[in-house]
């Protein structure tokens, strides 16, 4: 049997693990911070680094070892290290705290760093508080953990906290970017976005990612090979989603739920994606916020605005709510699909309920305003009365119609009132109007009411001027006067 030579590859989040402070991405408060404290010897004994995972807490421990030691890059001399992961006996740190309380040979400080705290026993917390309150000058104590609770609190009392951010997916794309051209590694660019976006904001998910990868396809790294190995959902399945919510089909929504499952799609990814996908939405519905929108693409984006019309702010708002407790549920329950079709089921619902009420709610306000516009009529007729000839003074005081329709006041009027003394009080009205609302924007439109079978020309011209018109034209059995003259308003 022959002997095989393997070779063995460097993982890349080992191979482009930061050594310098110039090398950590995305945490450049806390190393501002951290050389001033040096620089001017404010630096505590006890530092706690909290925040998200993989964004270089450990490493910027590392790091801070070998700045205070003078130690040359690469090496991490006089560092020792132990985990909450790990389950440690109480014996094990006890016997690493008694290791870097003896001077260093080579160095002035040894640095004990204490990853994922807040998975620490009570016992072994309490070692390590005493500890705290005799440290020998030499030593140095380094907290990081991902997760507030009261262990946390305890830490705080004796340190210097640091707060590390999440890394920007812009920051995780043009990282991955640069290493993928540096490995020689082709990968489409929607791809390279996926894998960032994947990150969640920690570099070292998406780097380990990445490298994980490069083991499908020795050519190129194509969209659909990310999709498919990462088991993300095309963004469309959520906008279809969406869509039907709005026509209430339920049985659609099964259905597609049930494909992406087949998929291969985790329920946390589905969840986190849909949470995702009503935040899209929100930030659509106002032009100040759009930009938060983690996409390049500008048909995306207006796929996103279109849709977001159909949503109130109040709804998305909900929904949001909704998938946090699905969320919350599908992980600690048996079956967790059977909770998101719950969910999905109670969103429709919702959705109904929210639709009827605001159609019961705008028709009421719609009312209200076309009986405020008939009683402001009638006051400025009752005080131009005197001006008005008396043949069509009744007219305008009892046989004047309002409409409101796409935001636009439409005055319905008999066709006797077709001349140029009507248009000239109605202008004096509108006038009236605008100034009393404080609104010069307001839009009107003038009808009349049908008397005779409406001509093809005119419903032709009607149909040009104005898309909408018509429907409204069909509804209240009007016609429009085409020798109305215009008013400027």
């Amino acid at each position: 049997m022959d002997n095989k030579v393997f070779s063995y590859k460097t993982v890349l989040t080992r191979k482009y693990r930061p050594i310098k402070w110039n090398d950590l991405i995305g945490q450049n408060e806390v190393i501002i911070i951290l050389k001033n404290a040096i620089k001017n010897s404010f630096l505590s004994q006890v530092l706690l680094f909290f925040g998200p995972k993989g964004v270089g807490k450990n490493t910027c421990a590392k790091i801070l070892s070998n700045e205070l030691n003078s130690f040359s890059e690469g090496g991490y001399l006089n560092v020792f290290e132990i985990s909450g992961i790990f389950n440690h006996p109480i014996e094990f740190i006890f016997e690493k705290i008694r290791k870097i309380f003896v001077y260093p040979k080579k160095g002035k400080y040894k640095i004990l760093i204490i990853n994922d705290i807040h998975l620490f026993s009570q016992e072994s917390l309490n070692l390590l508080l005493k500890s705290i309150e005799k440290l020998p000058s030499h030593v140095l104590l380094i907290f990081c953990c991902s997760e507030n609770n009261e262990i946390i609190d305890s830490i705080i009392l004796h340190s210097q906290v640091y707060n590390f951010k999440q890394i920007s997916l812009k920051e995780i794309y043009f990282f991955l970017k640069k290493i993928s051209e540096k490995e020689c590694i082709q990968i489409e660019k929607e791809a390279l976005f996926l894998i960032s976006q994947y990150g969640n904001g920690s570099i070292s998910k998406a780097l380990s990612t990445f490298d994980r990868l490069t083991f499908y396809e020795k050519k190129k790294i194509s969209k659909q090979l990310v999709m498919e190995k990462l088991g993300i959902l095309d963004i469309d399945y959520y906008f279809n989603m969406i869509d039907y919510l709005l026509n209430e089909k339920i049985s659609k929504i099964l259905i597609l739920l049930n494909q992406i499952f087949k998929n291969g799609v985790s329920v946390t990814i589905f969840i986190s994606g849909l949470t995702n996908h009503f935040r899209n939405l929100l930030l659509s519905k106002n032009t100040d916020t759009i930009f938060l929108l983690k996409y390049k693409n500008k048909t995306i984006i207006q796929s996103y605005i279109k849709q977001s019309k159909k949503l109130s702010s109040s709804f998305l708002i909900k929904a949001l709510m909704i998938c946090h407790n699905m969320e919350k549920e599908s992980i600690l329950s048996k079956n967790s699909r059977l909770i998101i079709e719950i969910y999905l089921i109670q969103l429709v619902n919702g959705f109904y309920f929210y639709k009827w009420n605001f159609n019961r709610y705008t028709s009421e306000l719609k009312n209200k305003k076309i009986q405020f516009l008939k009683e402001n009529w009638k006051i400025f007729i009752q005080k131009i009365s005197e001006k008005i000839n008396p043949i069509y003074l009744n007219l305008l005081k009892n046989k004047i119609q309002f409409q409101i329709f796409e935001s636009r006041i439409i005055l319905i009027i008999p066709s006797k009132l077709e001349n140029r003394e009507f248009f000239l009080i109605q202008a004096y009205f509108i006038k009236y109007l605008r100034k009393k609302l404080n609104n010069p924007h307001l839009k009107f439109k003038t009808l009349t009411k049908k008397l005779n079978n409406f001509p093809k020309e005119q419903y032709n011209f009607l149909s040009k001027k104005n898309k909408y018109v018509d429907k409204l034209i069909e509804k209240l059995n009007l016609k429009f006067s085409s020798s109305i003259p215009k008013i400027p308003i």
